[in-house]
Formats: C-alpha cells, structure tokens, sequence
C-alpha cells in the first residue's frame, strides 16, 4: 500500500523550505537562514497571487 500514498504538502510551506535552502546554500546558516527565508517569502507576488 506505501506506492498508494500521496504526499500532500501545502503551497506556502514548501515555498518556506525552498528559501531556506537557498538562504543556506548562500552561505546563512541559523536565525540569518530562516530570517531570510521568511522576507524572500512575504515580498513573493505568487504567494500573495494564491498560486
């Protein structure tokens, strides 16, 4: 049954997760990384957009 499963994983949650790994590919590591993530976030016109 595991192939059956679906992994559902909401829009703006893998947004967050994607900054993130760019913000520590970057060189921030910590607080800096999630801050950063965060303000990439909030000024995404997708995100605002619902898409």
């Amino acid at each position: 049954m595991v192939p059956v499963f679906v992994k559902v994983m909401p829009r703006d949650y893998k947004r967050v997760l994607q900054a993130i790994e760019r913000a520590i590919a970057s060189g921030l590591s910590g607080d800096d990384a999630l801050t950063a993530a965060f303000e990439e976030n909030a000024r995404d016109v997708a995100r605002i957009g619902g898409s």
